[in-house]
């Protein structure tokens, strides 16, 4: 076994062991491992990646928080408006519209809506 050493202080196991059935031995079936747990993933839902020493992670967006808002200009008016999106798996949930009179207002709604997402999104999972 190549990565057990024996030394004068004791045993070294470097990575754990070596491969077992299933586990690759190189990057080149790491990324055809990888490719095939992947197939039929799109952009937006977690991925299969392998880290050094092959270890395995599952990784990638479950909820995401889009958003554009508009300076107050002569042509668009006085105040600051656009909207917060919420999507799920990439599928938009939910949608709000703000039309905030100062930057600092904008900031305090929109800051306290998106905590208030996360807030029920806590609650659901401790509720499982």
């Amino acid at each position: 076994m190549g990565n057990i050493i024996n030394h004068s202080n004791g045993i070294i196991i470097i990575n754990g062991g070596d491969p077992l059935p299933g586990c690759p031995t190189d990057w080149e079936q790491a990324k055809i491992i990888q490719k095939h747990l992947n197939k039929d993933k799109d952009e937006i839902t977690p991925k299969w990646e392998f880290d050094c020493s092959f270890k395995l992670d599952y990784d990638g967006p479950i909820v995401e928080v889009s958003s554009r808002f508009y300076p107050p200009t002569t042509h668009g008016g006085p105040t600051w408006d656009g909207w917060v999106y919420v999507y799920f798996f990439g599928k938009e949930v939910e949608k709000k519209e703000f039309d905030c009179l100062s930057l600092e207002e904008l900031q305090i709604q929109v800051e306290q809506y998106v905590n208030s997402i996360a807030d029920k999104i806590k609650l659901c999972i401790k509720d499982q």
